[in-house]
């Protein structure tokens, strides 16, 4: 039985033990995944199914299992135990493009050792110089078929793959990630890795008495870090339950009118790019801050029902999550933004975004920069909401760079970002 003659046959034994309307997913997955170019890699498969069943009056079910079968009896015996619900059933029948997204890999099933042990040594050989010794050094790859049917008679499948490479390193008690990421193998081999990391722990050898109030610039790097984090408190569900610091602010404003954050799990070879989602549902972009207010929010298929709206196609692993983000950048250059600067303060990772309350709290490393230079460095504990970030910025630089899944620019703050900031002495 092929995958989506196993998806199609669980609808229809849906329907005979009485459920008015199913659901059925199934994902098989391989990753491979390998520690050092010395160790041997490890492969782990997974098999999983997800079926959804209703009853009459929309009491709805999900089973979860490593066969169909089991599923389907988990999300009948589940359905009993809720009520009716006049937003549930499954998703609006909508057309699902098989193929186009550049999502997979033809050579994916020609790779082997000597390809994975290539790249892993020349990682290590770059990053042998680093100032501080590297905690991890991996590489994994991932390949993942889908398939979906619904009893509203349309089915959908498809394959995708993807490449990482990742290193860590720990310095004054700072955890500092480097990672590339790709649907491609070729571009993970191509891509240089290791000495940005380098290039980022080399000015931590040299901790400032004092650091002088100065704009805050954030790499188009650590600008992926913000709008990462911030992009889960869009979820409709989270909104509605109040646990995103969102709820009631839907047409307000939150940053100033350049930014702009738009969300796209269509996007060709993006990294979280799908034909589908979960419930079925192929996607749409969504604009999520447009001019600084917040506009558009993920939809699954209840969700968009209460509000008559179309889902966005976001759900994934049970929960409405973010794909591919892109940042709106701005006009000027980097080269001329920063030479205008001549100095300024460099944060090397975003703090961590608490999504139900909105607080921005961590420790980073801000480094002065003077004439091109990275002379040093503070730790700064900062603790402020996120409206109070977005509304120093003050520019959006006109280089466009995909870190991972976001495409995003770098950005300029004013001083004020750091302002309360409290410093924290080196480890």
């Amino acid at each position: 039985m092929d995958e989506r003659t196993s998806v199609v046959s669980l609808i229809k034994a849906a329907k005979e033990i009485g459920a008015k309307g199913a659901e059925a997913l199934r994902v098989a997955r391989e990753e491979v995944e390998q520690h050092g170019s010395r160790l041997p890699a490890t492969t782990r498969t997974q098999l999983q199914f997800v079926v959804r069943v209703w009853r009459d009056g929309g009491a709805a079910g999900v089973g979860t299992a490593t066969t169909g079968k089991a599923a389907l009896a988990q999300a009948w015996d589940d359905s009993a135990n809720h009520g009716p619900d006049p937003l549930a059933g499954p998703a609006e029948r909508m057309a699902i493009r098989p193929a186009g997204f550049g999502i997979s890999d033809r050579r994916h099933s020609q790779l082997g050792d000597s390809d994975r042990a290539e790249i892993l040594q020349l990682a290590e050989k770059t990053l042998s110089g680093c100032s501080f010794r590297p905690e991890l050094l991996s590489y994994s790859q991932l390949m993942e078929s889908r398939s979906w049917a619904s009893s509203r008679g349309v089915d959908g499948a498809e394959s995708s793959t993807r490449y990482r490479l990742h290193a860590e390193v720990v310095a004054h008690g700072l955890r500092l990630r480097h990672e590339i990421a790709s649907r491609h193998f070729s571009d993970v081999a191509s891509l240089p890795f290791g000495t940005e990391l380098r290039r980022r722990v080399e000015p931590l050898l040299r901790p400032l008495p004092q650091l002088p109030e100065l704009p805050v610039v954030l790499e188009s790097r650590v600008v992926a870090e913000l709008a990462r984090s911030l992009a889960p408190a869009f979820a409709a569900d989270r909104v509605r339950r109040g646990t995103s610091f969102l709820t009631g602010r839907l047409g307000k404003r939150l940053g100033p009118s350049m930014l702009h954050l738009t969300d796209d799990a269509g996007l060709f070879g993006g990294l979280y790019t799908h034909a589908f989602d979960d419930r079925g549902v192929p996607p749409i972009a969504v604009t999520l801050l447009k001019e600084g207010v917040v506009s558009g929010l993920y939809h699954d298929p209840e969700s968009a029902r209460a509000e008559g709206l179309r889902p966005t196609g976001h759900v994934r692993g049970g929960l409405l999550q973010p794909s591919n983000l892109i940042v709106r950048p701005g006009s000027r250059t980097r080269n001329v933004v920063l030479a205008e600067l001549g100095a300024y303060v460099q944060l090397d990772q975003f703090p961590t975004l608490n999504v139900e309350t909105g607080r921005v709290q961590g420790t980073v490393a801000a480094i002065l920069v003077e004439k091109n230079e990275r002379r040093g460095f503070q730790l700064l504990k900062l603790d402020l909401p996120i409206e109070t970030v977005l509304g120093t910025l003050s520019e959006m630089i006109a280089d466009h760079e995909r870190s991972l899944e976001v495409d995003t620019p770098s950005a300029v703050f004013s001083p004020a970002l750091l302002h309360g900031a409290t410093r924290v002495l080196p480890a």
